[in-house]
């Protein structure tokens, strides 16, 4: 055979080798020390010099279905595709597994599952055995071939269960929902892992929010529509941060975590619409009935990247919200106001909060937590 035609048989052959050998000869198990986030740091020799440092990670090539391969989670099973390469990550500390990563990547690289968490919940087919030692938190990601995530599903330590819906119009968001299951009750804590997030029946699960988003011409986030369904009052749910460029950006402030804001209205039924200026912080959220009549709004005042107030107006209340801030950027105050009239202060320092409740202006009771324990309380007679 001609020089030539050797060499154009083998560059045709030498492919169809590796395709053969990565089948047929797995990857071996590469090992890394690595943080307590599971960040590879240095290239190991070998599993026992791993071990030796605080965390390790270990990182291998899986075939499902081969005699060399690991059986995927049941969680993960009806997301696999033949054309898959599958990627099996563990985290360890001081010796002991505390973490599994599960990366299924399609033929172009893109990664089109992600899921992390406890080998309680991401070892094997069977979760009859689960522990709570073991642990069973974690969330899977779905991406579509344009690696944005279509589907996430969460579960918590009390063993309830979030999933977010995402849809696109090619790369660009346009809705999202939020559901949301409840822990089951004692005894029978295994159903929370059956099922797969394939399912457009979510058994057990109900609709927390909608979202629309909108842009301007320059694709710049605008605003965003939340419609609110049964189950909302139960919850003050920020925004998933799922695309860079979308809401990844965005600084939603302390609106969705301060309680004094929310006690004046039912949602459920209820339409929200959030307006942002161009550095993605909040502006307004308008709060509206079914039939389109404004309930409320909340404004929101800023200095560079910090939320000064935050203002609730409603026809029969007005509720404000002040902060304040250290050099460093940390929050040292907070006052809330009813009408005018302050109710409620708390200052903190070094890991301790003085709160002090007032009445018609004046201070009545003082509490002293730290670290989030309460250690005092004193009445304050004037």
């Amino acid at each position: 055979m001609p020089y030539a035609l050797c060499s154009l048989f083998f560059l045709f052959l030498f492919p169809v080798f590796i395709i053969y050998a990565q089948e047929s000869f797995p990857a071996e198990t590469r090992w890394y020390r690595s943080n307590s986030s599971g960040m590879p740091l240095e290239l190991i020799a070998s599993r026992a010099a791993a071990m030796r440092n605080e965390y390790c990670l270990s990182v291998q090539t899986v075939v499902p279905g081969s005699e060399q391969g690991t059986d995927l989670p049941r969680l993960l099973v009806s997301h696999y595709d033949d054309s898959y390469q599958v990627e099996l990550r563990m985290l360890y500390e001081n010796g002991a597994e505390i973490r599994r990563q599960w990366i299924f990547r399609d033929t172009d690289g893109t990664i089109r599952l992600s899921a992390s968490g406890s080998g309680g919940l991401f070892s094997g087919n069977s979760f009859q055995n689960i522990t709570d030692e073991q642990g069973k938190t974690g969330f899977i990601e779905v991406r579509n071939n344009e690696g944005s995530i279509i589907r996430e599903r969460r579960f918590d330590e009390d063993l309830s269960e979030w999933e977010f819906r995402f849809a696109y119009n090619g790369s660009i968001l346009l809705s999202g929902e939020l559901w949301f299951k409840e822990a089951p009750p004692a005894g029978r804590e295994n159903e929370t892992t059956g099922g797969s997030i394939n399912s457009q029946s979510l058994d057990g699960f109900i609709l927390i929010t909608t979202d629309y988003y909108r842009y301007n011409r320059s694709g710049s986030l605008r605003a965003i529509d939340r419609t609110l369904h049964e189950g909302a009052e139960f919850f003050r749910v920020a925004f998933p941060r799922i695309a860079a460029g979308v809401n990844e950006g965005m600084n939603h402030g302390i609106a969705y975590s301060s309680l004094f804001l929310l006690n004046d209205h039912s949602p459920e039924g209820a339409n929200i619409s959030y307006t942002f200026d161009g550095r993605g912080r909040i502006l307004t959220e308008v709060w509206k009935d079914e039939d389109g009549g404004v309930l409320g709004e909340f404004i929101n005042t800023w200095s560079d990247d910090r939320l000064l107030s935050s203002l609730w107006k409603s026809g029969h209340d007005e509720r404000l919200v002040e902060f304040e801030y250290d050099d460093t950027g940390s929050r040292i105050a907070e006052r809330h106001f009813r009408r005018g009239i302050l109710e409620r202060s708390v200052t903190s320092r070094n890991g301790r909060d003085i709160e002090e409740i007032y009445l018609n202006g004046r201070p009545v009771l003082r509490v002293i937590w730290e670290n989030g324990v309460k250690i005092s309380e004193e009445r304050i007679n004037r």
